[in-house]
């Protein structure tokens, strides 16, 4: 009788162990972008940008200037032209990115999910203060050839809210 026993306790311990993998592949949906802005900022008046301070947790510049490359291709499309600090810009443009493990699938599954952050924010340099920024988040995959696109896709997205609209 004994063995039995164990058998069925092993079984159930197997079952509830697959159940809760089961669970844990995706407790939420990464999969978003966020703006939000000054209300009342009249954004029409914003014609030049700079690049102020980026920051990121990964120092490999080949991703630093992707992201740069692609916010300029975003803000270019609005109409906005790059000078450099020195050119007195009428918005300063910063970034930072990085990427946190979320959770870890445990079983067959390869290892963490990673979640990374895209935060783009427009400053005014007289006042100093952000009137327009940007926050995306989603699963990074950890392969360039994944990544980049998906990058580019909230970069864009992110910035079709660009500039708001006036009445709100």
């Amino acid at each position: 009788m004994k063995i039995h026993y164990r058998v069925l306790l092993a079984a159930v311990i197997g079952f509830v162990s697959l159940a809760s993998v089961g669970q844990v592949v995706e407790p939420y949906a990464a999969s978003d972008v966020k703006v939000n802005w000054v209300r009342g900022t009249d954004f029409s008046k914003y014609k030049t940008y700079a690049w102020g301070i980026t920051h990121q947790q990964n120092p490999d510049q080949v991703w630093n200037q992707r992201h740069i490359d692609d916010i300029d291709a975003a803000l270019q499309a609005k109409g906005l032209q790059k000078v450099e600090m020195t050119g007195n810009p009428s918005l300063i443009v910063s970034y930072d990115a990085g990427s946190t493990v979320e959770y870890t699938i445990q079983g067959f599954a390869k290892g963490p999910v990673t979640e990374g952050t895209l935060v783009v924010e427009l400053v005014d340099p007289q006042t100093k203060k952000a009137l327009w920024w940007g926050v995306a988040h989603n699963e990074v995959a950890g392969k360039t050839d994944k990544d980049v696109p998906m990058i580019h896709k909230k970069i864009m997205k992110m910035f079709q809210h660009y500039p708001p609209p006036a009445n709100k």
